[in-house]
């Protein structure tokens, strides 16, 4: 017989058993870290499914290897499943290759994976590099290159819809799960970030908004191909510092100048307006109207807040 491994089916004494935990540590995992979220028979008794015993057996594989359950309960499964393989490698003495060449290969291999269409495999690469690299490396010397990398092979036909939209997703996932307000200052300055009518294509402005949170910022993502009126009334409501825009669709350049335009008449004069990505790159700054920047690199985008909100 096969059983969903989402089906909620296990008690505890067998959750004990199959993982080498002690109930009383389950029950600490779930009240105090969120490990696992078991489900209730109609007497009251903790079931659990499947998943939530490897993912047990992978918090416990990590605490084995030093890691406090603090550091990596918060973690979402492939990243945690990632982080293990990783401490595995490092103590059978890896395969040889030096950091820096493991860290050179990540995008080749990331790549590959997604040309592949191997999902599991792309997002496992992803989270191994996140998390030895860190947020902002990871945004910077793989998230970003990747990102360009399957953008120019899709316009040049090496990628088809397929892949793109396979590896956007897995991308999206980690970009969305950086972005967590639950992981954020509060306190911070705040950023609105969106794409203008007509780009339908996100994934550029979640690069951004994880670039963002990773420097403290607070970032309101709206998503995209949003009316510039709503941009604006959002960056109002949410009493925003800056707005930031991603417009990579290189043939609307004219169309993305107009909007820009019309969306630094509706902002207040004290709040900044930013634009990058691919179409960002062919406007030409005379022509826009003051007060419009157009940053080239993620650290372009997030220097100013280093040096207080918009220095």
């Amino acid at each position: 017989m096969n059983f969903d491994q989402a089906s909620p089916r296990h008690p505890i004494r067998v959750v004990a058993h199959r993982t080498g935990l002690t109930p009383a540590t389950i029950r600490a995992w779930e009240r105090r870290y969120d490990a696992v979220e078991p489900a209730r028979s109609d007497g009251g008794q903790r079931l659990y499914s499947d998943a939530d015993i490897d993912r047990l057996n992978t918090l416990r594989a990590l605490t084995d290897m030093g890691r406090s359950i603090s550091s990596v309960a918060e973690l979402p499964p492939e990243a945690a499943e990632a982080l293990l393989s990783e401490d595995l490698e490092a103590t059978a003495g890896g395969n040889g290759a030096t950091r820096g060449e493991v860290e050179e290969s990540w995008v080749d291999e990331a790549f590959a994976h997604l040309t592949s269409m191997d999902s599991q495999a792309l997002e496992r690469t992803l989270w191994r590099a996140f998390l030895t690299l860190g947020a902002r490396p990871f945004l910077d010397q793989v998230a970003a290159p990747l990102l360009t990398r399957v953008g120019t092979g899709w316009a040049a036909g090496r990628v088809s819809p397929a892949q793109e939209h396979l590896g956007s997703g897995v991308l999206e996932r980690i970009l969305t799960w950086m972005n967590d307000p639950s992981k954020v200052d509060l306190a911070g300055p705040t950023v609105v970030i969106a794409t203008l009518p007509g780009e339908p294509h996100a994934l550029g402005a979640r690069l951004a908004a994880a670039a963002a949170a990773a420097e403290g910022w607070r970032t309101v993502f709206l998503g995209a191909d949003l009316p510039v009126d709503q941009i604006a009334e959002a960056a109002v409501n949410v009493g925003a510092q800056r707005v930031a825009i991603s417009a990579v669709k290189t043939e609307r350049v004219g169309d993305t100048a107009a909007h820009l335009t019309t969306l630094r008449e509706l902002l207040s004069p004290d709040v900044t307006l930013m634009v990058g990505g691919a179409a960002a790159r062919l406007l030409n700054p005379q022509k826009l109207p003051a007060g419009v920047l157009v940053f080239d690199s993620l650290d372009a985008f997030a220097r100013p807040h280093r040096n207080g909100p918009e220095a």
